[in-house]
Parts: structure tokens; C-alpha cells; sequence
């Protein structure tokens, strides 16, 4: 990246691209220019501490996983879309209670249809079974509020067009898919205060910037804008969170706490599916790996057993393993 004789500016929350491409690193936190250091004087924890304002755990930090019984059970899934592109090719996986799955992959390989199709808004063929019950694939139950109601939550990719209302305030967006919840009753109408009250408490608890539940999404940063989708699906004691792209665009400090609060609810015993193009990310958070390459899994890793290296060439299309 760097060229002789020329002035390049990268600006990048990533610390390996900043080691790796820059010679000279100044960092801002809240608007303001806080500190300017030579990349070579410096390392990744400084620079998370300079950036965040307090050390920063870059690993995550998780016992061995004890899975329990299969939660997801995936058979023979494909996906044709109505441009008649196969976009899934016979998946098959499982996910076990107290386990987290890492789906790894280049963009645009199938992993978005998959996390559609669990969503419940993409049709599909082939069986997909949630705690030994069969999930509709293509009728009038195969839908966001029937996956709710089977245990199922879920933290899209897109944040802004897909887990959020934008427009609408906080409150409103942590009540929406769940405003029938009997917490946010009171007789026969919804309860505002009920939910003005909770979208306060989680905000608090998952650090929420301003705290502030009458502030529209739009409004608040992408950090922040996550924390709330997080904080609506993780406290509704799913039996399995779908989340793709848990850190896109968020900043060192919510990246820690997002990896923190996805570890502790498989420590509650819940099953997770994690997708992610980061494979650093994979690598941290997963107990198992599948790789993902042209709508087919091409195989399966423990974490401990593989790297990024090996992960690549799978991510490409060139090696296959037992999947």
C-alpha cells in the first residue's frame, strides 16, 4: 500500500491493517485527536488502549465449550433464487446447546441465504429441525415472528437495513418482533411505559451511547446501533441466536464487550450460529468451523486445528475436508 513519494492516509478501526500498512498511527476518540505515535514504536494492545481509553482484551477469553443436545439440525438445504441461481447446494450441519458454530466465508458464498433462510424469510427445500420439531421452509409459517416463537433469534448483517427501523426511536426498534410479549401488555393495549422502561434497563446493561430510548437509530453510531439489535435478541433467552457479522464496523471497545456477551450466553448453555467474514473472529469465538465456498460447506475445523492459512485455501475452493 505504501508508494514512494506519496502521502497516503488510511483511515481503519482494524489493528492488523494499521500495523501492517502504516508508518505512522494518530488515533481519535470522541472527535478529538488524542494521541499520534510511529507504527514502529508501538503494538496492537497500545493502540486498542489509546483508541477505547482502557485496556482492551484482543482474545477472547472463554473456557471449553461443553455442547449438549442438537438444537439445529440441518439436512440437503438448497436455495434457488428467482433468478434461478443456485445460491445453496445441499448444506448439512448441526448445532449443539452450548456450542457456538462459525460459518466462515468470502462475502457473496451463500453464508446471507443460509442466515435468510433460518431468519425464516428466504424459502427454501430440504429440513431443517429445531429441538426435534421440523420448521416450515415455504408456507405462510415459514417467517421472522414463527422463528421467534420457536426460540430462535437473530442478529442480521445489515444492522441498518435489515435489524433496524431506522427512523424509529430506540424503544421502538427493542419492541419490534417482540410488542406481543406479555411484558409489553396491559389488558388489551400495548404498555409504552413497559417498554420505554425496558429499552432503558438494556441500554444500561449493555452500555448503550447516549442512554437515551427516545433517540432515533439513526442517530447512534454503528457501535451502538449493534448493542441495541444485540441487547433485543440476546435478552429474549433464545434456544439459538443466528448473528452474522457481529462487529461489522464497530469500534475496539464494543467489539470486546459484543464478544463478551455472545460467549456468555453459550455459557448459558445456548446454541449459536456465527457468521463472519473476519477470520480472526472466527477463530476466537468458535468451538467448531465450517467453511462456506459457492453455496456448498466445504468442511469442518476445531479452532485449535487449523488457521487462517488453511481457512483461506478452503474459503477459495481449494481444499475440501470431511464436512
Amino acid at each position: 500500500m505504501k508508494e514512494e513519494g506519496k502521502t497516503i492516509i488510511l483511515i481503519t478501526h482494524k489493528l492488523r491493517e494499521i500495523m501492517e500498512a502504516t508508518d505512522t498511527v494518530s488515533v481519535m476518540r470522541r472527535g478529538e485527536m488524542t494521541a499520534t505515535v510511529k507504527t514502529s514504536e508501538t503494538n496492537p494492545a497500545h493502540l486498542a488502549e489509546l483508541m477505547v481509553g482502557r485496556k482492551v482484551l484482543l482474545r477472547v477469553e472463554k473456557k471449553p465449550a461443553t455442547p449438549g443436545d442438537v438444537v439445529l439440525d440441518v439436512k440437503n438445504l438448497n436455495v434457488t433464487d428467482d433468478k434461478g441461481v443456485h445460491r445453496l447446494k445441499g448444506i448439512n450441519f448441526s448445532v449443539r446447546a452450548g456450542e457456538i458454530l462459525g460459518i466462515a466465508g468470502v462475502a457473496g458464498n451463500g453464508q446471507s441465504e443460509l442466515l435468510e433462510v433460518l431468519g425464516g424469510y428466504e424459502k427454501a427445500t430440504g429440513s431443517i429441525i429445531m429441538n426435534g420439531t421440523p420448521i416450515d421452509l415455504t408456507g405462510t409459517k415459514s417467517d421472522g415472528q414463527s422463528r421467534r416463537n420457536r426460540g430462535i433469534a437473530h442478529v442480521p448483517e445489515d444492522r441498518q437495513s435489515e435489524g433496524l427501523i431506522m427512523d424509529f426511536q430506540a424503544w421502538e426498534n427493542v419492541a419490534f418482533g417482540y410488542h406481543l410479549d406479555a411484558k409489553y401488555q396491559s389488558g388489551m393495549l400495548m404498555d409504552h411505559g413497559a417498554m420505554m422502561q425496558d429499552t432503558k434497563d438494556k441500554m444500561e446493561r449493555f452500555d448503550v451511547r447516549p442512554p437515551d430510548p427516545r433517540l432515533s437509530a439513526k442517530n447512534f453510531s454503528g457501535g451502538n446501533q449493534q448493542k441495541i439489535v444485540l441487547a433485543r435478541e440476546i435478552e429474549r433467552n433464545p434456544d439459538l441466536l443466528l448473528i452474522g457479522q457481529p462487529t461489522r464496523g464497530v469500534d475496539i471497545g464494543a467489539i470486546e464487550f459484543i464478544h463478551q456477551q455472545i460467549v456468555a450466553l453459550r455459557d448459558q448453555g445456548k446454541a449459536i450460529l456465527l457468521v463472519s467474514v473476519e477470520l480472526e473472529e472466527i477463530l476466537s469465538l468458535s468451538d467448531r468451523i465450517a467453511v462456506m465456498f459457492d453455496g456448498k460447506l466445504m468442511g469442518e475445523r476445531m479452532p485449535d486445528q487449523t488457521d487462517e492459512k488453511e481457512l483461506g485455501l478452503m474459503m477459495a475452493g481449494m481444499t475440501k475436508g470431511a464436512a
